[in-house]
Formats: structure tokens, C-alpha cells, sequence
């Protein structure tokens, strides 16, 4: 029944609860023109009637997005929204929607600023990377809930920048504690047990992995499609679920029923540990699908457009961060999990585990592949 619940829960939650929005302003003397790419999911309730194939989208098949577009992505002059119109959508191989937006701005003089409020109705964790370019300079910065404004420098005082390292580094961390299957999938390698050695071994390889793709994939040199990359993250899940179903099953058929083996002893020995068998074999498997959950990763950092410190700047603190919720998230779990890797327990967990992470690979592959 519990296992069943957790399905439940993290289904409706979907793999990445916390969306982002990317957000290119370019502000000329009069008049002010928006790219902003967006989550198809983020948009199916309010225009069905997109679709996923890419090419260009009429304005009019937007239908309820393209109000919310214009309501929620503003460029302010003194404090007041100026006039928008969408002035042209279309679906992008990546898999998200881009609509350009134009803005009317009357005064010149006046003091200009954008102000993000998509998360009113998406999610509370939703977040906008930002960038403003007036005039030869620009300004780079993540709106959030807690921060949907701010103020466009003067023209005199804009210079190229990359969001603040510290926003960036909040921003990694959000996403990997928000990435719900880059999680599950460490989470799935772990719990079958091994030694320090091993686990360590398997953390280190899957760090490397998607920080070596994250970097290669964010400067363009390796790229996936989005409709590719997600359901390989999805395979990777049910590839390791099946993989330590299959271990438990070797370590009964060697072992007899594991019922008739907890009569005779407090806790599993090596032999009934399905880890112990994974381990060896284990740290290529995280390295491996490391690389394809890295690429994911990427596709928050593709769209900067930063000069290349300031790219740099802003790809390293990015990491930094997922590595920082990881290493939080593996730091709590660890000590439970090799709690129970001692225990009685360990076996039914394992099981109904990864009987669960199989479920949500088979629902996340289906809903990637639409």
C-alpha cells in the first residue's frame, strides 16, 4: 500500500515539479521585443490545440496562452506594464515553445524593468533565467516567486553579465531537488546496498558523468533532442529497477527463501544482499546513464547567451549547485539506507522499490514519447 501511495504521489507530481521559462528582452529607444521559450506542459491546459510538432505556431491557435504570455511576462516603464502583442510562435526541436512578444514603450526617459509572474499558474517553484539587453550592455538574473521584478539598469550602467552566481547555484539546486527522476535513478542504485567503497564509487561516476555532458551539452558541442534525452532518462530507471529485481532473484534461487534464511539469522549476510552481487558492475551503470541525465540537465543552460566568462560563470555555478542538492539528498538518505541494508527489511524494500520505479519509468517513458 505504501508503495502504491508514493507511486501516486510522484506521479502527480510529474518527474520535474519546479518548471522554468527563459526570457530574452531587447530593449531598443522606443520599443522593447521578447523571446521567451516555455514548457509545452506548462501550456497544454490553456492551448491544447499547439501540438508538438515543430515549425512555426499561428498566434490565434495560442487560444488562452497567449493573454497569459502577455499578462505574465511584462516590461514595465515607472512601475506600469506597457502595451504587448504576440507577435509570432513556434515549436522548437528541443521541445519547447518560443513566442515573441512586442512591447510599445512611450517614454523614453522613463525607468524600465520586467516582471515575471508565470508562477501563478504553473508552480510556486517555477523560475524565469532573464536576460535584458539595452544598447550594447545587458543584465542577466533569475526571476522567482519571491523575486518576479527588476529594474533594467540605466544605459550608462548596463554591462554584459552573467546571472548571479549565487542565483545560479540556488537555481542547480532547485532543479536536482525538483528533478524528481535524477533522483529516483540514484536513489534505485543505492538501496540494493554494498560496501562504502561501492557507493561512493557509484556517486562519484554519476557527479562526473552528467557534469562532463551538463557542460558539453550546454556549449553546443554534444546535442540531443529533448524528445530523445527524456525517455532515455526514463529507460535508465527502469534499466536499474530491473536490474536489481533480477539480483534479488539470483540471491533467492542461491539462497532459498528468504523466510527460511531469516530464521536461522538477525540480519542478511553478503550472500543475501542483492548490492553486494551489483556493486562491481554498478559505477559504469551510473557513469553511463550519468551522461544521458547530464544532457538533461543542459537544456537549462542553452538559451543563455552569455559571453564566454560570464557563460562560464554561469555553467559552473549552475553545477555547483546540483551537485551541492545532491550531495544534501544522498548525505540524508545514506545513513537509512545502509540502516536497512542491515536489517530485515532490506530485501522487501528493494523489492517494492523498484517494482515502484518501474511503474514511473513506464508512465514517464509514455508520457515522454507524446
Amino acid at each position: 500500500m505504501a508503495a502504491l501511495l508514493l507511486l501516486v504521489s510522484v506521479v502527480s507530481a510529474s518527474a520535474h515539479a519546479g518548471s522554468v521559462a527563459f526570457w530574452r528582452v531587447v530593449i531598443d529607444a522606443d520599443d522593447a521585443r521578447s523571446e521567451i521559450l516555455l514548457s509545452l506542459d506548462d501550456l497544454a491546459r490553456m492551448a491544447p490545440s499547439i501540438g508538438s510538432t515543430v515549425g512555426d505556431v499561428p498566434v490565434e491557435r495560442l487560444d488562452a496562452a497567449r493573454q497569459a504570455v502577455i499578462a505574465h511576462f511584462v516590461v514595465t516603464a515607472d512601475g506600469i506594464a506597457v502595451p504587448a502583442e504576440v507577435v509570432s510562435a513556434r515549436v522548437l526541436a528541443s521541445g519547447l515553445l518560443e513566442v515573441r512578444l512586442q512591447h510599445q514603450i512611450a517614454d523614453a526617459a522613463a525607468s524600465l524593468g520586467v516582471r515575471s509572474t508565470f508562477h501563478a499558474i504553473t508552480d510556486a517553484s517555477h523560475r524565469v533565467v532573464t536576460r535584458v539587453e539595452r544598447r550594447g550592455g545587458s543584465d542577466a538574473f533569475v526571476l522567482t516567486r519571491e523575486t518576479e521584478a527588476h529594474t533594467v539598469p540605466p544605459v550608462e550602467r548596463a554591462q554584459s553579465a552573467t546571472p548571479g552566481v549565487l542565483a545560479m547555484v540556488r537555481l542547480g539546486i532547485a532543479h536536482i531537488l525538483t528533478g524528481y527522476d535524477h533522483l529516483v535513478f540514484l536513489a534505485c542504485l543505492l538501496v540494493p546496498g554494498g560496501t562504502w567503497r561501492s557507493r561512493v564509487a557509484i556517486v562519484s561516476a554519476f557527479t562526473v558523468a552528467h557534469s562532463l555532458t551538463l557542460i558539453l551539452g550546454a556549449m553546443g558541442l554534444v546535442a540531443l533532442p529533448a524528445r530523445f534525452v527524456e525517455p532515455a532518462i526514463a529507460v535508465s530507471l527502469a534499466y536499474v529497477a530491473i536490474e536489481n529485481l533480477l539480483a534479488l532473484g539470483t540471491a533467492r534461487s542461491e539462497s532459498g527463501p528468504y523466510q527460511t534464511v531469516r530464521s536461522r539469522r538477525t540480519c542478511p549476510t553478503v550472500s543475501d544482499r542483492p548490492g553486494d552481487r551489483l556493486s562491481p558492475t554498478r559505477w559504469p551503470t551510473a557513469f553511463l546513464f550519468g551522461l544521458v541525465h547530464g544532457l538533461g540537465f543542459a537544456g537549462m543552460l542553452d538559451v543563455l547567451d552569455l559571453p564566454l566568462r560570464q557563460w562560464l560563470a554561469a555553467v559552473l555555478a549552475f553545477n555547483v549547485g546540483v551537485e551541492v542538492g545532491q550531495l544534501a539528498v544522498v548525505g540524508v538518505a545514506l545513513p537509512l539506507i545502509v540502516f536497512l541494508a542491515r536489517s530485515r527489511w532490506h530485501r522487501p524494500v528493494v523489492q517494492s522499490t523498484s517494482v515502484v520505479v518501474l511503474g514511473l519509468a513506464v508512465v514517464w517513458f509514455v508520457e515522454r514519447l507524446q
